[in-house]
């Protein structure tokens, strides 16, 4: 079955976000949350599941204020790890 907008948009955020297995729940229910807005994206289904989704994703660390970014919660844990991982990147391509 393929994707909705919202559906790939949350894909691509986990396929990057520096994530524990911890978080697989969570991971799961932006996933579902998703997936039943693109396949119901009236106004009601939006104003219901968008404020949940926007949750779990801050709470996953995947919005600004889930990064602690812009005076949102402090999420520096995550942003640590993902500087981390860029660093580690960056200095792999350059050794090649």
């Amino acid at each position: 079955m393929a994707q909705g907008p919202l559906s790939r948009a949350v894909a691509l955020a986990l396929k990057d976000a520096p994530l524990l297995p911890q978080d697989a729940a969570g991971k799961a229910l932006v996933r579902r949350y998703a997936a039943a807005i693109d396949a119901d994206p009236t106004p009601e289904v939006l104003a219901d599941l968008g404020p949940k989704l926007l949750a779990a994703l801050t709470a996953l660390g995947l919005t600004p204020a889930g990064r602690g970014a812009k005076g949102g919660a402090h999420g520096g844990a995550v942003a640590g790890k993902l500087d981390e991982l860029r660093a580690r990147r960056e200095q792999r391509a350059r050794a090649d």
